[in-house]
């Protein structure tokens, strides 16, 4: 909080020393008025090891702690107390937690934020690499999906499958320090100053701009070509809907087609995207197997040893989990902590093959201090911007849901015109999300990237060879470019011969098999609920005069009970002590092969443990009832 008010106070050295991030210092005199992050000295205190930024705030600490002393000061360095500062990430340079208001900005496929039980982290990274598909957690940027993670990953620490620098800090804003308008206030304030030391220290340099290293950067570029920046986001559409599928092999496919994009001459100079493995000579240094942590690219340093697990991938997916925690990373710090699993001895003799060894792991080039200073510092300001409000606006349209189908088709197109199959078979129709369509508004003849799209019945369709011919207008269509105009079109009665034309003229992608609306099973529901109000009414009542009838019947058979013979009694223990033996190697069987099992099938033998473990008490239960009404002698 005490940084917080030398900021508010106005102190210009206060603001630069709280926020720059500079890991090298040079020299100042205590009596400079250098900006404090491109000095090497803060004004120390000459009676003990306190150290400050300026010198009203030495002031203030020597006639506080030191009354009666004069004013004395000598060079320092940077109080250890303030040096992590440094290495936290950018929101944490602001504060210790962040609002949920600046988590929902960050909801994009390039900048993918997500708030799990009270911590933010940054998903981007891991996203291709979830078991469960990018699409997923896609539908859950920028929200809090604490509920949803415990429901299906109950008992899951997800920091064993991420980075360190995932992690960006706990989730909500502590009221009593600040509001969150002023969180957003330190923010804008913090880009301003990031960008402020980026320009001083490229001025040092070459002056050269630096361009992004890897596809998402480039993707949230806003300098680059519109039509490259295009033809990058549906190749990456493509490949999410590969990945969601498991279908690594396509998704490999896609990579290289990226490659392939960005290596073409008009394009090679827009990046500097590391589109080839560096040459070896020395080993492999962990900077470039970080850059291959996808299921369809696959590196691990082990032992120090760099191995290519891609192949292994595609034939085991039950060992999928494992080895993707691990991908792009050194895994030996959990070597043979789970005997038999990845990574441990008897794991690589059974698996690994000579063919997977890529080399040993070798020494990280040498950096440029500066270039080290300015990448960071442009890592932080693109966290700290975001992406653009636009990108913002469309995805949390296209995450809005679809209307309400009441009104909608009550069959699917293709069940009432079958012949619309002859139209789109046999073609290789890219995907589109519903965020990519929403940009597509037009205008007619904009720049690429911009031309008026629209979602019928789950598939996009470019409406420029219809303009000009469309019996109702132009403006009626444009109206609804970039929109799931599925119910407005099925107003209208359009013939089976209009909807074939419209096809083979417009068709030109589908949706994302995650985000397509079953027009016929919701408009079925919509159906069934509404006319289900009685017979709900029905059912209700007819549960009460059973519950009713089995009371009855428990009542009158406990009047009208007899003595029961000890035999029978005897028999009762013997069958108790039948099931009670079923429950334990059940529970046993059970919990053995959920250790050997991953994702679902886990999860249901798991529950089958319980399962049995309940009967077994139940019969323990029982048997103790029988064994007291017994009457036989201990």
């Amino acid at each position: 909080s005490d940084l917080f008010l030398r900021a508010s106070r106005g102190s210009p050295r206060a603001a630069y020393y709280i926020c720059t991030a500079t890991p090298t210092l040079r020299t100042m005199s205590p009596s400079s008025d250098q900006h404090p992050g491109a000095s090497e000295a803060f004004l120390g205190c000459g009676y003990c090891s306190e150290a400050f930024p300026g010198r009203e705030q030495l002031e203030v600490h020597v006639k506080m702690i030191h009354p009666g002393s004069d004013f004395a000061s000598v060079p320092a360095p940077l109080p250890s107390r303030e040096q992590g500062l440094l290495h936290k990430t950018p929101a944490s340079a602001i504060s210790k937690n962040i609002p949920l208001s600046e988590v929902a900005r960050h909801c994009t496929p390039e900048d993918c934020w997500v708030a799990l039980n009270g911590k933010v982290y940054d998903l981007t990274e891991f996203m291709d690499r979830h078991p469960g598909g990018p699409t997923t957690i896609l539908a859950w940027a920028g929200k809090d999906a604490s509920k949803f993670f415990n429901d299906i990953h109950k008992g899951v620490k997800i920091e064993q499958y991420l980075r360190p620098e995932a992690y960006l800090g706990d989730l909500g804003v502590d009221e009593n320090l600040m509001s969150e308008s002023f969180w957003h206030t330190l923010r804008e304030a913090r880009v301003a100053e990031v960008r402020e030391e980026l320009e001083r220290l490229v001025s040092q340099t070459d002056g050269a701009r630096r361009k992004a290293n890897t596809i998402p950067r480039l993707l949230q570029d806003r300098t680059i070509n519109e039509d490259l920046r295009a033809k990058l986001q549906r190749l990456e559409t493509q490949k999410r809907v590969a990945l969601d599928a498991e279908d690594y092999g396509k998704a490999l496919e896609i990579k290289k087609a990226a490659e392939a994009l960005l290596a073409e001459k008009q394009h090679e100079d827009l990046h500097e995207v590391q589109l080839q493995p560096r040459p070896a000579a020395g080993g492999i240094p962990l900077s470039e197997v970080a850059h291959h942590n996808k299921p369809h690219d696959c590196w691990v340093a082990l032992n120090g040893v760099v191995y290519d697990l891609t192949d292994f991938l595609l034939h085991h997916p039950e060992q999928r989990n494992s080895i993707l925690a691990w991908a792009g990373r050194d895994s030996s710090p959990m070597w043979n902590k789970i005997p038999g699993r990845f990574p441990s001895s008897t794991w690589m003799e059974y698996f690994m093959r000579p063919e997977a060894r890529m080399g040993e792991v070798g020494a990280e080039p040498e950096a440029d201090p500066t270039e080290e200073q300015i990448r960071q510092l442009r890592d932080e300001l693109r966290r700290l911007e975001g992406p653009s409000e636009e990108d913002i606006q469309a995805f949390k349209a296209a995450a809005a849901k679809v209307p309400s189908t009441a009104d909608g088709p009550k069959l699917s197109e293709e069940a009432r015109f079958p012949r619309l199959r002859e139209v789109s078979a046999g073609k290789d129709l890219p995907f589109f999300t519903r965020a990519e369509v929403a940009k597509h508004k037009g205008p007619v003849g904009g720049p690429a990237g911009t031309e008026p799209l629209m979602i019928l019945h789950n598939k996009v369709y470019d409406l420029q060879p219809l303009l000009g011919n469309h019996p109702g207008g132009d403006d009626i269509v444009l109206a609804r470019a970039g929109t799931d105009a599925t119910k407005d079109f099925e107003v209208f009665e359009h013939s089976e011969k209009a909807r074939m034309q419209r096809d083979r003229d417009m068709l030109v992608g589908q949706l994302v098999p995650a985000e397509c609306t079953d027009w016929a099973a919701e408009a079925s529901a919509e159906q069934a609920q509404s006319s289900s109000e009685l017979f709900r009414y029905l059912r209700y009542k007819a549960m009460d005069v059973v519950t009713a009838g089995v009371a009855w019947y428990v009542h009158k058979t406990w009047k009208h009970r007899k003595p029961v013979s000890q035999f029978t009694y005897s028999r009762g223990l013997r069958h108790m002590h039948f099931l009670m033996a079923i429950g334990i190697f059940g529970a046993v069987g059970s919990a053995q092969a959920a250790a050997r099992c991953e994702g679902q099938a886990k999860r249901r033998f798991l529950m089958l443990h319980k399962q049995s473990g309940l009967a077994m008490l139940l019969a323990l239960v029982a048997r103790m009832c029988f064994r007291l009404r017994s009457g036989i002698p201990p």
